[in-house]
């Protein structure tokens, strides 16, 4: 038989001053998870593919660019396996388009790049879609049938990615025609947004 006075329990009742504030931030939680809209403006989101990771920022030197350090490890392949480098578009806006297959975001937005490209073609716009972690056969495969318009490079290395920070497709970055990173985004564009940041390089 227990004697002597009981411990009062970790659980036991607490002070009003304690308590109050827990119910009225577990209201208003409650609140905002039944009135949230369904469906809405596209929000930029991932078809992820590895861990967040530093990258290069709006204002730098794109990494690979003419106007760059040299950087022998970044060369990207075309998809018969030829080279392909950023410095080779020197002097063009250049919008870099980082994606991979089977990556539904990336699908939804590839009616508006094109449409973006033919648009801007009298402008001088280069894009570049890089694909990430796909070999040249799988894009290949995947790409059979369609015209683009515009060049695919595969990042076989992950130089580009680790250069970009990219850890999502799509991602985009707009190169302006001296190297500078004058825009990005992370994830899928509307057309409205496209334009937007096409402006900043054009």
């Amino acid at each position: 038989m227990q004697t002597g006075t009981p411990t009062r329990s970790l659980l036991g009742r607490r002070p009003w001053w304690v308590v109050f504030p827990l119910v009225v931030i577990g209201s208003v939680a409650f609140v905002l998870l039944v009135t949230r809209p369904l469906g809405g403006e596209p929000q930029p989101s991932f078809f992820v593919i590895g861990s967040a990771m530093p990258g290069v920022q709006i204002g730098q030197v794109a990494p690979g660019t003419a106007e760059a350090p040299p950087s022998p490890e970044l060369t990207l392949t075309d998809l018969t396996g030829a080279p392909v480098e950023l410095r080779d578009f020197a002097g063009h806006p250049l919008w870099l388009i980082f994606w991979k297959i089977a990556c539904e975001p990336c699908e939804e937005e590839a009616a508006d790049v094109a449409a973006a490209d033919a648009a801007h073609a009298a402008d001088g716009l280069v894009i570049l879609a890089v694909d990430v972690w796909d070999s040249p056969a799988a894009v290949q495969d995947d790409l059979e049938g369609q015209d683009l318009g515009y060049p695919i490079a595969i990042d076989t290395s992950d130089a580009f990615m680790g250069a970009f920070g990219i850890w999502g497709a799509p991602t985009h970055y707009f190169i302006a025609s001296d190297g500078i990173i004058r825009d990005r985004y992370f994830g899928p564009m509307t057309r409205e947004l496209m334009e937007r940041s096409l402006q900043t390089i054009l």
